[in-house]
């Protein structure tokens, strides 16, 4: 078993029933690339905004101070 899970949904479900497939498919569901790119994607993302954020404080906090 690998580190994540399985990320494809569709495996024993028919044909007709999958997303964006079939003449009555439901609206278009993420693949399972998309998914893979997310999980490396969405960490970084929040990572970064946390750093952001933390140095506009800091840059907020030294200027009221005056140091």
């Amino acid at each position: 078993m690998g580190i994540f899970s399985d990320l494809d949904l569709n495996r024993s479900m028919p044909v007709r029933a999958q997303a964006r497939r079939g003449l009555w498919g439901t609206s278009p569901a993420p693949g399972t690339r998309w998914k893979k790119i997310q999980r490396i994607i969405v960490p970084i993302i929040v990572t970064v905004a946390a750093v952001g954020l933390f140095l506009l404080g800091r840059m907020f906090y030294l200027i009221l101070t005056g140091a």
